[in-house]
């Protein structure tokens, strides 16, 4: 029986595409109800809470202070989401998940148009749904979960355009405007960088002048012209010039920005954020630059001259590689930089998988299949060891695992032609889905801001500020979930001057900062704890923590308690130092 008759007669291999797309974003969706965590997505919660409380939607307030740092578009989503369902994790968490369906979109579109492959298409958006920076970029919400999806849209329609109707240009420029809004310039950056770098490799002079760009470029500059307005009404000319310079090109060039030069740090970053095809991926890369200066017909320089490329595409391999160069020469380097062209990783990545797949008897494939079947494995070891080294778990555990043994026999039994790709997306899915249900929910076990805040909204109905000690002021999630403002105590005055007023206050103190406590209020505050929690530094967990013999060394804890005057202390004039 032949592929297609299976199809007609097996419903497992006609929707196979379908059914492996739903079991590559099962561990997305299963991050819906866990909780916000520090310090940039509790942030990002916080401020769209104090929109939505406020309704004011123009100047943006983080814990009740002036905010400078990202552009406004991402709060408006989340505090809409809040409007229509409620301040909670699911609304929280609903804005981020649209936009990576959307991207998913975007990555099929692309590859579709630019390859002409259904097949690869559906191989590009496998891999991307799979890679573990974007699953990185759901499970934690910050700012690159939004712009990533406006640079892939960018890309998306730009060959619509350039295929289908030139009029889908104006989505184009209207989608770099609104990511602008949303991260910055980097929105037309990326797609400047492999569009426009396509169009000057190929002298394509005449895709460059049809491509609208009066009054496309409108489009785009209108939504960070309107939204320079407002920044420009609360900080000046700072505002604008924050905006379009500090946070974006200023990365590169700015000396508060200088950190350590590290050339190969994008590129490490890369290999573990697309670590499902990296493995084959490198393998095949090296291999088709070694047999292309192998191929002495082949002249580069004077192929460039002669624009011997003229009909090839080469938008994605410049967002991908050359951006990759671009980037590693940033100052200020952070991890999720290359979130920006993941995407294109798995659109270039689909063609090799491809290639694997249809030409199964080349050395150069077979060894791609062990490295892909070597991957596949360790996810799955990965997994099967958190009962080990992680943590204790319940019989919750052997139902995830006994369900992606049976997905795992589908696969085989059933999908002939591409169990290699049904394997990676059952093993890598198997993890992640691990990942939702057991290693998130231990690491937030241990920011117990959510509990706290529940206690605070009943202890305290009728306060609007939430009192801590020891607690670094940017962890906004006790400040969302308690749903008010939050206080981190420098001055003693400040407390004396609560307690004068209301009598008695809540307060949570760190453990460091709990010996200092009376000296701080000059041994004249009574405190009486009546709750105690486990915390870390959530943000940014060692590999230490995940192992349960390391992570009580690693972990402190916070106190909760009720602070008052002691009897005959309340006027004594205070002689404590601040801190």
């Amino acid at each position: 029986m032949n592929l297609v008759q299976e199809e007609k007669t097996n419903p497992f291999v006609k929707y196979s595409v379908w059914i492996l797309l739903a079991i590559a974003i099962l561990p997305l969706f299963l991050t819906f109800p866990l909780d916000v965590i520090d310090i940039d997505s509790s942030q990002y919660a916080e401020i769209s809470r104090e929109m939505t409380d406020s309704g004011n939607w123009l100047f943006i307030r983080d814990n009740g202070r002036r905010y400078l740092d990202k552009p406004i578009l991402t709060f408006w989503k989340i505090s809409s989401s809040f409007i229509l369902f409620g301040q909670n994790n699911y609304a929280f968490r609903l804005p981020a998940i649209l936009m990576t369906l959307a991207s998913l979109w975007g990555v099929f579109a692309i590859t579709k148009l630019h390859s002409g492959n259904t097949k690869r298409s559906w191989i590009a958006v496998l891999l991307y749904a799979l890679s573990p920076g974007l699953y990185a970029m759901v499970v934690d919400p910050k700012i690159d979960v939004y712009v990533t999806p406006y640079i892939i849209l960018v890309f998306a329609f730009y060959y619509l355009g350039t295929k289908k109707n030139s009029a889908y240009y104006y989505a184009m420029y209207l989608a770099m405007g609104l990511g602008f809004v949303t991260k910055g310039p980097i929105a037309v950056v990326i797609p400047g960088i492999g569009i426009g770098g396509d169009i000057l490799f190929r002298r394509d002079w005449k895709r460059l002048l049809g491509m609208k760009i009066f009054p496309g470029a409108v489009l785009a500059l209108l939504p960070p012209f309107l939204w320079s307005i407002p920044l420009y009404l609360e900080f000046n000319t700072y505002g604008p010039y924050f905006f379009l310079w500090v946070q974006s090109f200023g990365r590169f060039y700015i000396k508060m920005y200088d950190q350590k030069f590290d050339p190969f740090f994008f590129y490490s970053n890369f290999s573990w954020a697309f670590g499902v095809f990296i493995l084959p991926f490198l393998a095949l890369v090296i291999n088709q630059v070694y047999r292309f200066f192998q191929d002495k017909s082949i002249k580069l320089i004077p192929g460039i001259r002669a624009n011997e490329w003229k009909d090839k595409d080469f938008v994605p391999a410049f967002w991908l590689f050359l951006f990759l160069f671009l980037i590693s020469f940033s100052k200020y380097q952070l991890p999720q930089y290359i979130y920006w062209c993941l995407p294109a990783g798995a659109i270039v990545g689909s063609g090799f998988f491809l290639r694997i797949l249809e030409n199964a008897n080349e050395l150069s494939s077979k060894i791609a299949k062990i490295l892909i079947y070597l991957t596949s494995f360790g996810f799955v070891l990965v997994g099967l060891l958190f009962p080990v080294f992680v943590l204790d778990v319940n019989y919750g555990f052997y139902l995830w695992v006994a369900a992606y043994m049976g997905l795992g026999f589908l696969v085989w039994a059933y999908l002939r032609s591409d169990r290699l790709l049904g394997t990676l997306v059952v093993s890598v899915s198997f993890f992640f889905t691990l990942v939702s249900a057991y290693a998130y929910p231990l690491l937030i076990s241990y920011q117990p801001s959510k509990e706290i805040g529940e206690l605070i909204q009943e202890a305290e109905p009728k306060q609007d500020k939430f009192l801590m000690f020891g607690i670094p002021a940017s962890k906004r999630s006790y400040a969302f979930y308690s749903k008010r403002l939050t206080r981190t105590l420098f001055d003693p005055e400040v407390l004396f001057e609560a307690l004068h007023k209301d009598g008695e206050r809540m307060i949570l103190i760190s453990e460091k900062f709990l010996p200092h406590f009376d000296k701080f209020t000059a041994d004249r505050i009574d405190l009486d704890i009546f709750a105690e929690y486990p915390s870390y530094k959530v943000a940014t967990p060692e590999l230490g923590f995940f192992l349960k013999s390391k992570r009580d060394s690693l972990t402190s804890k916070v106190y909760f308690g009720k602070i008052r005057f002691k009897p005959g202390k309340e006027n004594i004039p205070s002689n404590a130092k601040t801190e």
